[in-house]
Order: C-alpha cells, then structure tokens, then sequence
C-alpha cells in the first residue's frame, strides 16, 4: 500500500490523527466485521462488489476510527488492538486515496498555476486528497468528488500564491523559465538580494537551525548545488511536503524582516 504521510498510522498514538463521525451506526459489531472484510478483500485485491460503495468505505473508515480509539483509551483491551484497527484505517483510507488520485489530475488541468512547480502543485493536490478522505462525512448528503474538488482548488490556488510571493523575494531562484531568457541587470535587485543575504548571516530573521539549513540548500549561491525538497526531506527524516511548510514559514520570516529594511524603502524596492 502507498502510504502518504511520514508518521507511522499504525502507532500507539495513531489514533489522535483519526476523525470519526460520532454515529451509532459505525459503534455496533456488524459494521466493525464488515470493516475487517473489506480491509482483508482490499488487503487481497479481491472485487469490494457493492462494498465498495461510497457511503460503505467511508462507513468502514469512520468504524476503525471509532475502535481505535476506543481499544486505546481501554487500559484493560489488550494492547495491540488499537494499533490493529489503525492499520485497517490506514488500509482503506490509502484505497480511497488511490480510488480517487484522479480527482488531483482533473483539477491541476482545469487551474492556470502559472508561479509554482508541477512537483508542488502535484504534492499539495495529493496532501488535500488524504485530507478531505480523512475528513469526509459520508452522511451529510454531499458527494465525496465535490467535497475533495473543492478542498483541492483551494489548496492549489494558496499554493500558487505562496509560490508567486517568494519567486518576488528571491527573483534569481531556478526555474526552467528563467533558463529560457536573460533578465536585464537590475540595481534594485542586486541590492535587495544583498540586504536578503545580510539578514541570513545576522540571522535577523530569528530562523531556527534547521529553517536555515533548509533555506540554505534550497537557495545557494552556487544553483547547480541547489538541492529539492525531497532530497532534503530524504536527508533528515520528514516529508517532501513537511519540508515545503518548513521553507515557506522561513520565507515569511525573511519577507518579513525586508519589508522592514529601510534601505530597501528607500530605494523604492
């Protein structure tokens, strides 16, 4: 199975990251059996036939949410049971994620995302994905494809504005389209990139050890050295996405302390 986070689902503490629906109907002994058979047919890759109805799976999804939370705060359940139905959570969530990845694709071809990566955008579209399956109730009315769309574009839109906002901050940043023509030389610029690089060895932005680090492999002098979010994430243990927040917060501090800098107010920057 595809696993989308980096936190293990399947640990002790699993179960603080499940939202469940509080409904009678996902506490009795029949919808808790007819969760385990489908995680053991998804498990096999065997046909749901009519369990793989929506309302069914998320039913299932909201059920071992309910057990594992249930077995865990129980100190006399025996102490791998939560951890069991963690699994089975995860099990299915992954089969609606994987059931519905084109629901991503359909959206990044319908938006203009002109100002961020295709990696990026590909990256947030997925993170939403995992996102409105986690949080989806199945029995509000509303179908799944409209609920996760619209979760989507507006992951996608922030991203994009995110992205728009420190392609300003660092104008000489790599990007395949500043491969295809030479800006002219720009007085301001230099100057701005001279009082970024003079906050970055004060540290006047108060970055953390590791936003710096971070900032520091993703924007170097040297752009042929200039490393990507998943080779860092590699690196030290996280997420490409988890690296991404991690260097977006960075450049808010740093966009901060510019907007701030005389200098630069001065010269019309």
């Amino acid at each position: 199975m595809i696993s989308y986070t980096h936190k293990d689902p399947c640990s002790d503490r699993a179960h603080q990251q499940m939202w469940y629906k509080p409904s009678p109907r996902i506490r009795t002994v029949a919808a808790a059996e007819r969760a385990v058979s489908i995680v053991e047919r998804i498990r096999k890759r065997e046909d749901l036939g009519q369990d793989n109805d929506e309302t069914r799976l998320f039913a299932a999804l909201h059920a071992c949410a309910f057990r594992a939370k249930k077995f865990c705060e129980d100190p006399k359940a025996p102490a791998d049971e939560a951890r069991r139905w963690a699994c089975r959570w995860r099990r299915i969530r992954d089969h609606i994620v994987e059931q519905n990845l084109g629901l991503v694709y359909s959206m990044m071809g319908r938006l203009r995302l002109d100002h961020a990566s295709h990696d990026d955008i590909q990256s947030d579209g997925l993170v939403a994905l995992v996102r409105a399956v986690e949080r989806f109730d199945p029995w509000r009315g509303i179908r799944f494809s409209t609920y996760a769309c619209n979760l989507i574009v507006r992951d996608l839109i922030n991203v994009s504005k995110r992205a728009a906002r420190y392609r300003s901050l660092f104008p000489y940043q790599h990007d395949e389209t500043f491969e295809r023509t030479t800006p002219p030389p720009d007085l301001n610029t230099d100057l701005y990139v001279e009082r970024l690089r003079r906050v970055l060895d004060r540290n006047l932005a108060g970055l953390t050890e590791l936003e710096f680090d971070i900032i520091e492999q993703r924007f170097p002098s040297d752009r042929p050295k200039r490393r990507t979010l998943q080779q860092i994430g590699e690196d030290i243990g996280v997420s490409k996405e988890r690296v991404r927040q991690i260097q977006m917060k960075a450049l808010d501090k740093l966009r901060e302390v510019l907007d701030a800098d005389p200098v630069l107010d001065r010269t019309g920057t």
